[in-house]
Formats: structure tokens, C-alpha cells, sequence
């Protein structure tokens, strides 16, 4: 269904760059308005899909909302940069934090929230990163648009249940993500090395 909308967004010619600007292309074609958010996230994500890809792990960097905590059992201590996670394995980030880390990645980031995420970024070259996001979808949108406008690489992954606590997210979405690009890297190194 969504995508079918955005086909006929684009076929219309509609102006795709902002959230209003999707919201108000919605409204005309008679379509719920309240799908501007995941619309606008979805067509971001097309636009960065190859940028993220193509760029190694060690330059990606992961930001997971603290909301994704186990409220009653979380262990992890909260730093300067947010939480660190004591993989304790009463929520979904050990998972993903595990993921990553075997993956290469070495900027992982469990914020309390956007400052957070403007704090770290704004003490980083980020002519030379991406950002993967995974957060409520109001949240998305904002850091969306903030990226976009410095041309960031950017994905994002909306909470699939959203709140302030013990909020969720399909951990493989997030997974698939991670490894975006990462076969076709695996497959060219083994070309070179002579290996099938």
C-alpha cells in the first residue's frame, strides 16, 4: 500500500524533500496525512540506501534510543556518550550492540535523546560518516531533516512500538541495516584474494 502511494506521489510530480511537503502532496491526492512521517523516512532512506552502503563499518555510526531499555532490569551506566550496554540480555540492544560489534562497527551509541546525538556528532569529521537511526518516527523525521541538510548518509528504523520506555523494534530490520553493502565488500575481497 505505501508503496503504491508513493508511486503515484512521484508520478504527480509531488515535492518529496520535506515532511509538509509530503504531507500536503497527501492531502491533495485524498490520501491519510498521518502517513507523511513514515513516507518521508522511506523516501530518505531510498535517497542515502546506496551512500550507506558503500561505506565501510568502521565510518557508520549506529544510534539506539535508551527507550529500547528493559526499564526494571537494565544494567547499563550512562556515560558522556550516552549508555553503555552490559549485554545482560533483557532487551533487544545486547542483540544489536553483538551484532554490530561483529560486524566491525566501532561507533555505537545508546542516547538518552537528540542532543545527545548532535553533541557526539558535532566532535566528529562527518564529511567522512554515515548515520543509521532507529527511533520514534517524529525523532526520525527531525534528525532526517538535519542530516539532509549537511547531505549526512543517513537510514533510518522506526520503533515498532514507540513511547518513552520499554519501546521495541524489529531487530532484524535493524540486523539487514547493518549489513547493508557488506556482502558485496565480503565477495569483491574474495575476488582479489583469489578465493570463490
Amino acid at each position: 500500500m505505501i508503496d503504491k502511494i508513493i508511486s503515484r506521489l512521484i508520478s504527480t510530480g509531488a515535492d518529496l524533500s520535506s515532511k509538509n511537503a509530503i504531507k500536503g502532496a497527501l492531502k491533495i491526492l485524498g490520501e491519510d496525512e498521518g502517513l507523511a512521517d513514515y513516507i518521508y523516512i522511506l523516501v530518505k532512506n531510498r535517497a542515502y540506501r546506496r551512500d550507506w552502503a558503500e561505506l565501510p563499518v568502521d565510518r557508520r555510526l549506529v544510534f539506539l534510543p535508551q527507550c529500547l531499555r528493559n526499564s526494571k532490569n537494565c544494567q547499563a551506566e550512562l556515560t558522556e556518550k550516552g549508555y553503555v550496554c552490559k549485554k545482560c540480555g533483557s532487551c533487544d540492544i545486547a542483540e544489536i550492540v553483538e551484532k554490530a560489534e561483529s560486524l566491525g562497527y566501532k561507533h555505537i551509541y545508546i542516547v538518552p535523546g537528540g542532543s545527545m546525538i548532535y553533541r557526539i556528532l558535532k566532535n566528529l569529521d562527518m564529511d567522512s560518516f554515515a548515520c543509521l537511526g532507529v527511533a520514534c518516527l517524529p525523532e526520525l523525521c527531525e534528525a532526517s531533516e538535519r542530516l539532509s541538510l549537511k547531505d549526512i548518509p543517513h537510514q533510518c528504523v522506526p520503533l515498532r512500538k514507540t513511547g518513552c520506555v520499554d519501546t521495541e523494534v524489529d531487530v532484524e530490520e535493524v540486523k539487514a541495516f547493518l549489513t547493508a553493502g557488506l556482502e558485496h565488500e565480503k565477495e569483491e575481497t574474495g575476488d582479489r584474494s583469489g578465493k570463490t
